[in-house]
């Protein structure tokens, strides 16, 4: 049985780098599109805006928290569990979705977590990583035999 405390999640550089990449290509691809230059100033200025926003945003978020119980895999966010259902693990990174979904649009568009491997300590990431990946492969098991019974239908 696994067992992991509430462990706290850190920031990850991996996935600030990410998006500075993404952001940085973003904006390489903006000029070789024409347009005043007052207009990309304006865009520009909005950009950073919202950046320092987002950025603040995050900085005052509460820490979020990721551990194992026996019912499985929670993220403890704003004083409430969420439970986790891994559907992507590597060594790089874990992508979990909710578990059950109580609304409409949650069906149709989920909301993921993404756990890098710098988000956590080593020992923690490899005990959730082998969780995930014992889930998974559960998942697929329980799914094959689904299938089964019914062609035997």
């Amino acid at each position: 049985m696994f067992s992991l405390k509430a462990t706290e999640l850190k920031r990850s550089w991996v996935g600030i780098g990410l998006g500075g990449i993404i952001a940085l290509i973003y904006v390489a691809l903006l000029q070789l599109y024409w347009m005043p230059a007052w207009w990309r100033a304006l865009l520009f200025l909005c950009i950073g805006f919202v950046g320092v926003g987002l950025l603040l945003r995050s900085i005052r978020q509460p820490k979020r928290k990721i551990g194992i119980d026996e019912q499985g895999a929670f993220l403890l966010a704003r004083e409430h569990y969420i439970r986790l259902v891994f559907i992507r693990v590597n060594a790089v990174q874990l992508i979990a979705k909710e578990a059950t979904s109580t609304s409409f649009y949650d069906r149709f568009w989920p909301t993921h977590y993404v756990v890098y491997r710098d988000s956590l300590n080593e020992h923690s990431y490899r005990t959730l990583r082998s969780f995930a990946a014992q889930q998974m492969l559960l998942g697929r098991s329980e799914e094959a035999r689904k299938r089964t019974i019914r062609r035997a239908d």
